[in-house]
Order: structure tokens, then C-alpha cells, then sequence
């Protein structure tokens, strides 16, 4: 079983990434093995799109497993569609994820139907022709 694991540097006992899709490098981790190879994340600098082409980096990977402290809708459902297990790990290394994961104290992430709205509650600003002055509107979900 391959495990991947978002750092942002080169190195096992390195802290989990914030973000998934932007982090510097992948763990990849073979359980069967217990050998580790660290990959780096081509699309950790794109400007859109960053979770859902480090997910198909992955899959194309054959990973079977994430283990994440941050991950995107998109990317989430990506792996959820593909039967790739996500689990969430907030704090500590790649190595001490692995350990946590293998004595099954990490909870699995998983869409479900009420969180497939991809609205965002973003806040908007736009300017009044008549007077000029900035009126906020706030989108509510």
C-alpha cells in the first residue's frame, strides 16, 4: 500500500504541509515495504487548479492513501471517487502521520452530499457608479 504525505521539505521527519495542493514535496510511503521515497509537487506554484492536479499526480502515482492537514473540496472528491482513502493528521512529521496511521488513530475524510455546494462565502466589493463609495455584499450559503 502507498501512503502520500504533503511536506514542504525533503525529508521524512518534516512538518505536514498546511496545504495539500501547494505543498514542495510528496512522502510516498510503501507499507509492505516500509521504504519511503520523496517526490516533489510539480504543481505547487500553479495558479489555479493546484489541489486537483497534485491529486491526479498522485493517483497517476498509484497512491492508495493521503494523509493530510488541509485538503480542497475538488481534490477531496477526486480521491473519493477513486476509493483513495484520505485521512487527516493536523500536527507533526510525515513519519509520526505514518505511525499515527498505522495504529489507525487518524479520521478518515469524506465528501458527502451536503458538502458537494461549491459555494464559497466569499466577500464581494463593488463600486457604486452614482457616488463612488465601496459597498460590500457578503454571498450567503
Amino acid at each position: 500500500m502507498l501512503i502520500a504525505v504533503p511536506v514542504n521539505k525533503p525529508d521524512l521527519l518534516a512538518e505536514l504541509s498546511d496545504t495539500f495542493g501547494r505543498s514542495k514535496y510528496f512522502v510516498i510511503y510503501n507499507l509492505t515495504d516500509n521504504v519511503s521515497d520523496l517526490l516533489p509537487n510539480p504543481y505547487s506554484t500553479e495558479l489555479g487548479g493546484a489541489g486537483i492536479q497534485s491529486a491526479r499526480f498522485l493517483f497517476e502515482k498509484n497512491i492508495e492513501t493521503l494523509i493530510t492537514a488541509n485538503i480542497g473540496l475538488h481534490p477531496l472528491s477526486f480521491f473519493n471517487s477513486l476509493n483513495i482513502k484520505v485521512y487527516r493528521c493536523l500536527k507533526g512529521s510525515a513519519e509520526e502521520a505514518i505511525k499515527l496511521f498505522k495504529a489507525k488513530k487518524l479520521e478518515e475524510i469524506e465528501t458527502s452530499e451536503n458538502e458537494v455546494s461549491t459555494k464559497r462565502n466569499r466577500k464581494r466589493f463593488r463600486r457604486n457608479s452614482s457616488n463612488d463609495i465601496i459597498i460590500k455584499h457578503q454571498n450567503k450559503i
